[in-house]
């Protein structure tokens, strides 16, 4: 099963950000929710024209991860009206999205999982809910960016006066083609494990090993970060020249090295500074903080060395326990101690089947070329003659 340490790794990492990935139950409250925001929109938002609102982010790549020290997930959303950009200002769209959410609340907090609240931030607003719900709603405001592709958009900004490009759902659909052929594997194998159609497997199902490599990205910067929020580089950033770096690496740790290895190659220098282009809207740089913040940059460079570091030392190590232990210094405690227990109950499966060994040559337990392990009956002693 497991007969080197990097394979231990790659399957502790897999485990943690499992740990962290969104529950199936709160995916569909989110997706419940956004669309009941939409709808009311569409019929209640009287005297203004079209509102859609769509996911973004994290959500919409399927990357999504528990924030360090937070029990709540962070759900961006798209609020698209569909008007001129000449008809509006950013500051008008703003306050329009904002006044009519504020009815949305007023006209659903009595609902058991209806908003609890509305704040307003730089881009966007945030709806809050109860804390049962465990997460929140961020609904950026925009408009068609009439003079680029069907889907995309121009942004407000509180702190920018021109407004800004961007285009989350063909970014979506990039992200998704540099691992297209594994994400069709993939589908395939749960298609035929639950004896269904490929097209019937949900698309947050199919997580390939890029999917998995953008969060164990996330979640090292969230613990890397954690004490200095200001300078965590963003996750559109991260998860963007992850995927510049990605070369169908199936063996996660590996894929993990190797785009620390590759993704500052990836960021360009420009005539005003660093740049990391939306490879769909080349207008929108990901790294446009770095222009004026230039040490921003130098703690990201610093970051990627350090994750790179923290897991060739944790291969160095021996043992479940060790490797475990430097593992959860870098990633968090209790996600590696959970990815712990989910290899623990695997181990006694397997062991219970008969299948279970030690490799010869790292000591880990393994199903092939391994020495057998005697199955226990755990009342002291072995089993009797």
């Amino acid at each position: 099963m497991l007969d080197t340490t990097s394979e231990l790794i790659s399957r502790l990492l897999r485990d943690t950000v499992v740990e962290l990935d969104i529950p199936l139950e709160l995916h569909q409250a989110a997706t419940r929710e956004y669309e009941r925001v939409g709808n009311w929109l569409a019929a209640n938002a009287d005297g203004h024209a079209g509102w859609v609102v769509h996911p973004q982010g994290s959500f919409l790549l399927n990357t999504v991860v528990l924030p360090s020290g937070s029990d709540e997930y962070d759900v961006d959303t798209v609020c698209r009206r569909e008007i001129r950009k000449e008809s509006t200002t950013q500051a008008k769209l703003k306050h329009e999205v904002g006044d009519v959410l504020s009815e949305y609340v007023v006209a659903h907090r009595h609902l058991a999982d209806g908003p609890t609240g509305l704040k307003e931030r730089r881009r966007c607003w945030t709806l809050g809910y109860p804390y049962s719900l465990r997460l929140h709603l961020d609904v950026l405001p925009a408009i068609p960016n009439t003079k680029a592709s069907p889907t995309a958009i121009l942004v407000t900004d509180r702190e920018l006066r021109a407004w800004q490009f961007s285009d989350p759902l063909a970014f979506a659909a990039w992200f998704k083609r540099q691992a297209e052929a594994e994400a069709v594997a993939k589908r395939l194998r749960l298609a035929e494990a639950a004896r269904t159609a490929p097209e019937a497997i949900p698309e947050w199902e199919v997580k390939t090993t890029l999917h998995r490599v953008v969060q164990v990205l996330k979640l090292h910067r969230n613990e890397h970060f954690r004490d200095d929020l200001e300078a965590r580089p963003a996750s559109i950033l991260v998860t963007t020249l992850a995927a510049h770096a990605y070369r169908g690496e199936q063996h996660l740790y590996e894929a993990v090295l190797e785009a620390v290895q590759l993704m500052p190659h990836y960021v360009q220098q420009g005539p005003d500074g660093l740049l990391v282009p939306n490879p769909v809207e080349p207008r929108e740089n990901f790294a446009d903080r770095w222009r004026h913040h230039p040490q921003l940059a130098a703690r990201f460079f610093g970051w990627l060395e350090q994750l790179g570091e923290d897991l060739r030392d944790a291969e160095s190590h021996r043992g479940l326990d060790k490797v475990a232990g430097r593992l959860s210094e870098s990633f968090g405690q209790r996600p590696v101690e959970k990815a712990v227990g989910r290899l623990g109950d695997t181990y006694r499966q397997t062991r219970e089947n008969g299948r279970l060994g030690f490799a010869a040559t790292s000591g880990l337990l393994s199903t092939t070329g391994a020495i057998p392990v005697r199955n226990h009956d755990f009342y002291g002693g072995g089993s009797q003659p």
